[in-house]
């Protein structure tokens, strides 16, 4: 086992307030929805915040274990996602089956940024205009929730949207549409 990441102080006070206040936040959140909704929202939470954290030291080059271990508990994470995903299915949740797809969909066009470039570039109107579309979709399911009186669920899709955008991505640079 690699272990290359030991945070201390000095990691804490260069990494920006707001981004461990967003974490915070996030993880605040799994305890809620274990509290007040479904263990089944909260194993979801948990394993999105987890995945969150796993790109974030990836991208910041802190990752506490070798490759091979980050990838399989990417892949842990993926399968549990895919099982809370059905479970949302079976239920009959579908604003959080939307809010998945929509989710799933914007992983799907940032790995093919990451693994694929060329072929981004040479339809980066098709792929900017795709990006546009999951966050205004993402957005709408905002207001969805809001217009379903189901406040937990606007202010963890909203933060989501924060997170992702802050923490992930640089959101104006990733949504800029670029000119070769």
């Amino acid at each position: 086992m690699h272990f290359t990441f030991m945070p201390n102080a000095a990691f804490f006070l260069s990494y920006p307030k707001f981004k461990l206040a967003i974490l915070a936040l996030l993880t605040l959140n799994i305890g809620i929805y274990a509290t007040v909704d479904t263990m089944t929202t909260a194993v979801d939470a948990l394993a999105w915040v987890i995945l969150l954290v796993m790109f974030e030291l990836e991208t910041v080059k802190a990752a506490p274990f070798a490759a091979s271990t980050l990838h399989a508990v990417r892949n842990v994470l993926i399968v549990v996602i895919a099982l809370v995903f059905g479970s949302y299915i079976r239920d009959n949740e579908w604003l959080e089956v939307v809010n998945s797809l929509l989710w799933f969909a914007l992983i799907v066009l940032l790995e093919l940024e990451v693994r694929w470039p060329s072929l981004v570039a040479r339809h980066r109107s098709a792929f900017w205009l795709m990006t546009v579309a999951v966050f205004v979709g993402l957005l709408g399911m905002v207001v969805a929730w809001l217009m379903h009186s189901d406040w937990l669920d606007a202010y963890d899709a909203l933060l989501w949207i924060v997170a992702f955008g802050v923490i992930e991505v640089d959101i104006f640079h990733f949504l800029q549409l670029k000119r070769d």
